[in-house]
């Protein structure tokens, strides 16, 4: 009896598109999710349905995690763009940001190294969406994910200096920043402003420009001229109630009019306000004709 060999086929494994099923699905999942919102905001008319709308479509960054395993930084890539689209849109529109905190947690998650998320995410969390302390929370899950990052140190610093008005934990973060490798050279001159609790708006002017000129994120770009902006408004009311103050003490009485303060030598030039509105008096305040809607809109 003649015995036959009988050769099987050996199983393969999965192929590259099999494999690049979970994170396919995701992506295609927050397509349509996406497309599902343009819809949806062409028809809400109530902004909190809106928000409740755009938070459900988000799952947590652990759970979204576990299904693209071992993809994750392609699909922390796709988050970061619509990241950037939820931050457009409501800049542009409602300026409401409930939700930005909760995507760039996502995203971080999927990839705690990704040093840009902690950066843009904290400085539009602090002054765009007024949540300083959800940014710090941020920044400080950014530092423990990378301890030798000098970036994220120093923006818990600025805020703490610029928003916080906490000159003694700025100080500190400046000083973990600049020991840090690669560190950007000028923090070490933001280590005395904040020591000194200068806090005022020559320092805050310069720390925004410097933040402008480190970074290539033209969003970030924009928010900046916008607080640059706003800093100026602010800059020019001061002035001009210290004008105020100093008439009143010294002539016991309410000036008539910012000219008056102009003639009598307590206001040698107006201030611009930046918005093109106008500055007037109402009492013994300064107050601008420009409503706080626009303010920091650039």
């Amino acid at each position: 009896m003649k015995l036959v060999e009988v050769t099987r086929p050996v199983p393969r494994g999965p192929g590259l598109l099999v494999s690049l099923l979970p994170v396919v699905l995701v992506i295609w999942g927050f397509v349509g999710i996406y497309l599902l919102q343009l819809s949806l905001d062409a028809t809400s008319r109530r902004a909190g349905e809106k928000l409740m709308q755009e938070l459900a479509y988000f799952p947590s960054g652990v759970a979204l995690r576990e299904m693209v395993i071992e993809y994750e930084e392609l699909a922390a890539d796709f988050i970061w763009l619509t990241a950037i689209d939820y931050y457009g849109r409501h800049q542009q529109t409602d300026r409401r940001y409930e939700w930005l905190g909760h995507i760039f947690e996502i995203l971080t998650t999927l990839d705690p190294r990704f040093i840009g998320a902690y950066h843009f995410g904290a400085i539009t969390l602090a002054w765009d969406a007024h949540n300083p302390a959800a940014a710090l929370r941020f920044l400080l899950n950014g530092m423990k994910a990378n301890p030798l990052n000098w970036q994220l140190p120093f923006d818990a610093g600025f805020i703490n200096y610029i928003l916080i008005g906490d000159y003694q934990a700025a100080a500190r973060l400046f000083q973990i920043a600049a020991r840090l490798p690669d560190a950007w050279p000028i923090i070490e001159r933001w280590v005395p402003y904040a020591t000194a609790r200068s806090g005022d708006y020559a320092s805050a002017r310069e720390m925004w420009k410097d933040l402008y000129y480190s970074t290539d994120n033209k969003k970030l770009k924009e928010l900046i001229v916008r607080q640059l902006k706003w800093l100026k408004l602010e800059e020019g009311l001061a002035e001009i109630q210290r004008a105020v103050n100093q008439f009143i003490e010294k002539e016991k009485r309410l000036p008539g009019s910012i000219e008056e303060l102009k003639q009598r030598g307590y206001l040698p030039v107006l201030p611009e306000e930046p918005y093109g509105g106008r500055f007037y008096l109402d009492g013994d305040k300064v107050r601008t004709t420009t409503p706080p809607s626009r303010r920091g809109s650039g």
